[in-house]
């Protein structure tokens, strides 16, 4: 795989969701799956707490599990960026606020 940006994935997740018609599944907009978000948070949270052995595996190997939990984040981080591209709203600028904000956060903490 090349290496893609978030344009890159964007383009691919909001192709995606538009076809989900032909499954069966209602359009999808930016707020559907606002609202799907946390059932696929809860999926992770359940998969972690079952690698940690916190909740039965259910025969499932450490291995299954990860892969699992990779199918959940890439879930995850496709709804992200459809919302976003739902709300027209630039990741990449939010990204780097993000970590602007951060760091500035931690700069002045360091100096206290």
């Amino acid at each position: 795989m090349k290496n893609k940006t978030l344009r890159d994935f964007t383009k691919e997740v909001v192709a995606t969701f538009k076809n989900y018609q032909k499954i069966g599944t209602p359009p999808w907009d930016h707020m559907i799956a606002a609202r799907d978000l946390p059932y696929q948070v809860g999926s992770l949270t359940k998969l972690l707490l079952q690698l940690e052995g916190i909740r039965h595996r259910e025969g499932k190997t450490e291995k299954e599990i990860k892969t699992k939990i990779a199918d959940e984040l890439a879930d995850i981080f496709a709804e992200v960026l459809f919302i976003a591209h739902g709300l027209d709203i630039s990741i990449e600028e939010a990204w780097e606020a993000m970590l602007h904000s951060d760091q500035k956060k931690i700069s002045e903490r360091k100096l206290k």
